[in-house]
């Protein structure tokens, strides 16, 4: 008897230690759906999806993918007034030669696109990240989650960064 009563006791504690395990799994996922912003402007809204195709890119250090990302960025900004200097940025991305030529142009880019985006939400919220290592004086980059994804280093120094700003 007195081994039946251990092993129920036992039983209860593992289903209820399984049960805070999965509950603390469900309340993490949660806090990681972070909603993408919405914009007011459809042209400025798909030119912010056209700059996180590139950041993306950079993350993984995809070179080719960066390019395609500021092929559709610029034609995405000739529908966005006072965007030249931005455009002229992706442009510097599409003719780069390497990464880090790619990488140097995106810091001019980001930029120009937080001045493009501030104050052109609906909902949601844009977080303006920067690596006090990048390019070696350091440089911001735009996200639509609190996570740190370093597009200036990729896998090397994927999470050296921090918000320094929230756009709302």
């Amino acid at each position: 008897m007195k081994n039946l009563k251990m092993s129920m006791a036992a039983m209860l504690l593992l289903v209820t230690f399984s049960y805070a395990q999965e509950k603390e799994k469900m309340n993490d996922k949660h806090s990681k759906m972070e909603m993408s912003p919405e914009f007011n402007n459809i042209n400025i809204a798909a030119a912010y999806e056209h700059y996180i195709h590139i950041k993306t890119a950079l993350v993984s250090s995809d070179s080719n993918e960066a390019k395609k990302g500021a092929i559709m960025l610029i034609g995405s900004l000739k529908k966005v007034e006072g965007s030249e200097s931005a455009s002229k940025g992706a442009k510097n991305i599409e003719n780069a030669e390497d990464l880090k030529s790619q990488r140097m142009a995106f810091s001019e880019l980001s930029n120009k696109m937080a001045v493009l985006v501030k104050g052109k939400q609906s909902s949601g919220m844009i977080y303006k990240d920067f690596c006090p290592m990048a390019l070696g004086s350091g440089a911001y980059w735009l996200s639509s989650e609190k996570n740190i994804l370093n597009p200036y280093f990729g896998d090397k120094m994927l999470k050296c960064g921090s918000v320094k700003e929230v756009l709302q």
